[in-house]
């Protein structure tokens, strides 16, 4: 019966250990397989220090009585190329920087450089964004997060659709932003910029990748 009983003990504790190796080997590939679907991110880089700075009364864009379409060109805060979808996913929130209260419609946008400019075009729209603006004039700056879900491919930067922005960190010059009036319109082709401008839009886009 002694016999019986040990070896029953002693089996239970080969099986449980078996069962402990199995478990920590599907961790072990389970852990890389969580990691590749992280969350990214692309857009300019925000948080609470990043300073809508000349941006408390929103920008007009073209024409005063219609909206046209702001395009990001260059990220504020984020290496070269930041300004674009590394991989393809769906964005799940916006995140965003403004100076005022303001509203927008969120675009979703393909852009290259021409021998005179830029062209682009609307590959899909988003949801209407409103947005509060700075509650104080000083650090640290509200940071405001929107859900959305809206597919990008590797390449798409972000735009928005509007009259006016506050969305904006305006200390610079170049083609920080490329300006299309009137709008662009999705399943329309590509469109030369009737203007840049040399301020950072405040965007930044949270991507579950597909």
């Amino acid at each position: 019966v002694r016999v019986a009983t040990r070896a029953r003990k002693y089996g239970n504790r080969a099986m449980l250990i078996r069962l402990l190796f199995v478990t920590v080997v599907c961790a072990a590939f389970a852990a890389p397989a969580a990691s590749a679907r992280a969350t990214f991110m692309f857009g300019s880089k925000l948080d609470t220090t990043v300073q809508p700075s000349n941006a408390e009364s929103p920008h007009p864009c073209g024409h005063p009585a219609r909206p046209c379409t702001w395009v990001m060109n260059e990220p504020y805060g984020r290496p070269n190329g930041g300004h674009k979808a590394p991989k393809p996913g769906t964005i799940t929130k916006i995140r965003l920087i403004a100076g005022d209260a303001g509203s927008f419609r969120l675009q979703i946008v393909r852009a290259h450089a021409t021998p005179g400019g830029f062209e682009a075009k609307a590959v899909r729209n988003g949801p209407r964004i409103e947005y509060k603006g700075q509650p104080d004039p000083n650090e640290p700056f509200k940071v405001e997060t929107f859900s959305v879900h809206v597919h990008v491919s590797k390449g798409d930067r972000l735009a928005i659709k509007a009259k006016k922005t506050s969305t904006l960190r305006c200390s610079s010059g170049g083609p920080n932003t490329l300006l299309f009036d009137p709008p662009l319109v999705p399943g329309q082709g590509y469109k030369d910029e009737f203007d840049t401008d040399g301020c950072w839009m405040l965007i930044e886009a949270v991507v579950q990748p597909s």
